[in-house]
């Protein structure tokens, strides 16, 4: 039987990953599902965009194992269940996530067919889409200080099988373009305006 390529896209807040596994996101590539036990988004809704659950229930799934990887992040659980990623790594087809680096390390160690794509930026297009995007200055800081101390090192690229850079100089379109090329996927991909 041949298995499925999971396609895993990490790098640090802001580069686009975000963004680009949106354009790339198909009926013939789909988005493997995380779950969370923060609060429903309006708009968002429940095994689209995350599996919502709740606390009790996601400490169950930690008890019993079920989870790839999982973070705290800001008082609330982010995590992978194993049989959302075996449901696409035994069928033929490719699917692809958003993973910190931990998650990349023990998704690479557990599934055969795992393919790391790290998603760079330099600094000044981090910082620009950050303040953007986040209200708080503080939580600017904190994640520009994680990009450079960590995020952009070469300890922490070391894992990518492709490395894409996504800075503002660049056209967004052939970011995606080059990804799409890299990792084999045909047809035609759409934008969206964030």
């Amino acid at each position: 039987m041949k298995l499925g390529k999971i396609f895993v896209f990490y790098g640090p807040s802001a580069a686009g990953k975000s963004k680009i596994q949106k354009a790339l996101t198909t009926e013939a590539f789909p988005r493997i599902i995380t779950s969370t036990t923060r609060a429903q988004r309006v708009g968002e809704a429940d095994r689209v965009d995350y599996i919502f659950m709740t606390a009790d229930l996601f400490q169950e799934h930690l008890r019993n194992g079920d989870f790839v990887e999982w973070t705290l992040y800001h008082g609330e659980h982010y995590g992978t269940l194993k049989a959302e990623i075996s449901k696409m790594h035994a069928s033929d087809k490719q699917a692809h996530i958003i993973l910190d680096l931990a998650g990349v390390v023990s998704l690479k160690q557990l599934f055969t067919n795992t393919v790391a794509i790290y998603i760079g930026a330099d600094i000044d297009s981090i910082k620009r889409r950050l303040v953007e995007r986040e209200s708080s200055s503080e939580e600017v800081d904190w994640r520009l200080n994680k990009a450079i101390t960590e995020e952009l090192t070469a300890t922490y690229t070391q894992h990518a099988d492709l490395i894409f850079w996504n800075n503002d100089d660049m056209a967004f379109n052939e970011t995606v373009r080059r990804v799409q090329e890299a990792i084999g996927i045909k047809g035609t991909f759409e934008t969206h305006a964030e």
